[in-house]
């Protein structure tokens, strides 16, 4: 099975949109806008032979790495509006209506502890349950990768649509505790408050921090972005889906092999 990394930042209105579409696409939800399924932004990716590996990370450090100073929606504001429109336009075609036409007064928001606990959850409910405690947990792997991608989602929404601020320990305590605490992966979850206390240990932060680096390490430069198992790259959410079809149609590029390195593997417990 081939495996694509999803790198995206909770300040992100694009990172939203890959977001949703590989919710959707994990699963089986459909667009209640049967109308727009024909449309390239609204199409789903073909995810049964592909492991999707989620790696949220912190964009401040990926532009300052890059050369960039700040938000590119922020630097220029004509970009800034036409990001919101477009992303409120093609989440309406989803059928999500209620993006903003313009940025909250609070966007982008510190997204550092958001960052942090999904990082955590990428890892497994094994992962997180072994921070939590000494046992052995059994977790259901693939409905473990449908609760991350529910609680990914869940937090762009609260963002960008609710107009909650995603910094506050308590917002995201509330959604670990609805989304993630009560969902059955085979495993006693942590409730929030306690999420909220394992991510803001030395072994997530460290994890959370290395990803990152392993970002800039494959040279990318925006988010969402998306690797290859052989270090190709393809920024943005409009080419989702040559992403997730890339080791299928790779014998018919011609250009040299990849174009970043190949990532390291999240750390381990």
């Amino acid at each position: 099975m081939a495996s694509v990394n999803f790198w995206f930042e909770f300040a992100s209105p694009y990172s939203m949109i890959s977001a949703l579409r590989l919710l959707r696409a994990l699963t089986g939800r459909i667009n209640p806008n049967p109308e727009a399924e024909g449309l390239p932004s609204c199409q789903l990716p073909d995810l049964s032979d592909v492991s999707i590996v989620y790696r949220p990370i912190l964009l401040p450090a990926l532009f300052a790495a890059s050369g960039q100073t700040m938000l590119p929606g922020v630097q220029v504001p004509a970009k800034g509006k036409y990001m919101f429109h477009d992303v409120h336009r093609t989440l309406s075609l989803l059928g999500c209506p209620g993006f903003p036409a313009r940025p909250h007064t609070n966007w982008p928001p510190n997204t550092v502890l958001a960052g942090r606990m999904a990082w955590m959850l990428a890892q497994g409910p094994s992962y997180v349950c072994a921070l939590n405690s000494s046992g052995e947990p059994s977790p259901k792997l693939e409905q473990g990768a449908q609760v991350l991608a529910e609680f990914v989602w869940r937090v762009f929404e609260a963002e960008f649509i609710g107009g909650e601020d995603i910094g506050s320990p308590r917002v995201l305590e509330r959604l670990w505790n609805v989304y993630v605490a009560k969902a059955d992966v085979g495993s006693e979850m942590p409730n929030g408050e306690r999420a909220v206390e394992l991510a803001n240990t030395s072994v997530v932060k460290n994890g959370y921090r290395d990803n990152t680096q392993a970002a800039i390490a494959c040279k990318l430069f925006g988010a969402p972005s998306f690797t290859t198992d052989d270090g190709d790259m393809y920024w943005g959410n409009d080419h989702l889906l040559e992403a997730m079809a890339h080791h299928k149609v790779r014998s018919l590029l011609d250009q040299p092999l990849g174009y970043c390195t190949k990532s390291a593997p999240s750390p381990k417990i």
